[in-house]
């Protein structure tokens, strides 16, 4: 892992809404130096705001956030990314930039369940929207003491 740690470029977390993307890349970004970080849904907003949320617009959004990684990357900044959705081209594109991908899981089941807002939605990943098979590293978002020291593992 020290290794690893040396060539790492950036990370880019992926997962389910709510599954503590952001959460992470905020608490690695406060030990982190020359970081940025870069959020699937800033971009969205300010970027990517022609964009609906269908696969094929999903897929130009993170290409989009790919390349606003490189750019940092080349402006000696640590890139920090997190978007919901992630495909195995980008994946892996990223890996060969030596951006570390993390998928973060957490039990959404209790998270869907009060969320009524899903329902009757269209286009949301991994209800009809699935994540291709990606080679990542994993950790669970338990919600606990546990999650903060896997974290602390990627600083």
């Amino acid at each position: 892992m020290k290794n690893k740690k040396k060539n790492r470029t950036g990370i880019w977390f992926f997962g389910l809404s709510g599954s503590g993307k952001t959460f992470a890349s905020k608490f690695i970004s406060r030990y982190k130096k020359n970081c940025l970080i870069i959020d699937g849904d800033v971009v969205r907003k300010y970027v990517s705001f022609d964009l609906k949320y269908s696969k094929k617009d999903r897929e130009k959004q993170i290409r989009r956030v790919f390349g606003m990684s490189i750019i940092a990357i080349k402006s000696k900044l640590f890139p920090i990314i997190s978007t919901v959705y992630l495909n195995a081209k980008i994946a892996k594109v990223a890996k060969y930039n030596g951006i570390e991908v993390i998928k973060i899981e957490r039990d959404m089941k209790k998270i869907f369940k009060t969320k009524k807002i899903y329902r009757n939605k269209k286009n949301v990943v991994s209800f009809d929207i699935q994540y291709p098979k990606i080679k990542s590293n994993k950790i669970f978002n338990t919600g606990n003491k546990s999650f903060y020291s896997v974290l602390r593992e990627l600083i």
